[in-house]
């Protein structure tokens, strides 16, 4: 029998692949709906800046995902582990914006305060995803995660409070691109593919 032509990795990433590219297309195909209908459309600013901060985790667990490239062999619940947390992406991409051409979709601040609950909920999952992701797989001190889970905190607190405050959800906004640009400024080496 020929020795395999891929390695474990290239074949669990292509699951990992195939879902990160249904949540970028679904921002992006939402997002240009909206646009062809920019008329029509009362946008809210910081639902936008939502929707950068998850493309940007979209790509950030593209690049993350290529650290365990090394891994020698892939059990299933490793796997599946590791499919989590571009589930939970999708899913965030897919109550950021409105899938349809309903009247009522058209008011984005409305749309988002509808959502916003839900949404909040699962990035809270999706960031104890990556904490246990950073410590179990790419065996991160516990210490190093002490933002991650603050964010968590504040997330799932606004999630569950149901917080409405206009200016707490723009401060986050506002909040999450400034630690999204922050890591890329200050972890410059780890946004390489070598």
């Amino acid at each position: 029998m020929p020795p395999s032509l891929i390695n474990p990795f290239e074949y669990s990433s292509i699951l990992v692949s195939i879902i990160l590219g249904l949540g970028i297309t679904q921002l992006l195909s939402a997002f240009s709906d909206l646009l062809y209908n920019y008329k029509k459309v009362s946008f809210y600013w910081p639902q936008t800046l939502w929707l950068v901060f998850i493309l940007f985790l979209h790509i950030q667990d593209w690049f993350i995902t290529y650290q365990l490239k090394d891994k020698p062999e892939w059990h299933f619940a490793e796997l599946v582990f590791i499919l989590l947390y571009p589930v939970s992406l999708f899913m965030a991409a897919k109550l950021l914006l409105p899938s349809n051409d309903k009247e009522e979709s058209r008011q984005m601040k409305s749309y988002y305060m509808s959502q916003y609950p839900v949404l909040f909920a699962v990035m809270a999952v999706s960031i104890l995803l990556s904490v246990i992701f950073n410590i179990w797989l790419l065996r991160e001190p516990l210490l190093a995660q002490v933002h991650l889970l603050m964010f968590f905190l504040v997330i799932l607190l606004i999630a569950v409070l149901k917080v409405r405050h206009p200016m707490i959800h723009k401060f986050t906004a506002i909040a999450v691109c400034v630690a999204a640009l922050t890591s890329l400024i200050i972890e410059t080496e780890s946004w390489v593919i070598k």
